[in-house]
């Protein structure tokens, strides 16, 4: 086993600090892109949401309109 001296054992202590605050950070990071990413997606599924809506909304009309259009057709 080697020996270290005091100087070289305080380094390696500066170093692994140095490390543990990088993958704080990095975790912190990470935690920061998940909340934005899930506040994205619960964006996207309102707006998706939305769009049906106005989608089955219109259809119906459009439906009933056509409906129209071909019995007022069929009469002539």
């Amino acid at each position: 086993m080697e020996n270290f001296t005091k100087f070289q054992l305080m380094q390696r202590i500066k170093e692994l600090e140095e490390d543990l605050i990088a993958e704080k950070m990095v975790k912190k990071s990470e935690v920061e892109r998940n909340h934005n990413l899930m506040c994205d997606n619960e964006k996207k599924d309102l707006h998706i949401n939305t769009l049906v809506k106005i989608n089955e909304h219109y259809s119906d009309i459009i439906a009933k309109l056509r409906k129209k259009l071909k019995d007022q057709v069929d009469g002539i």
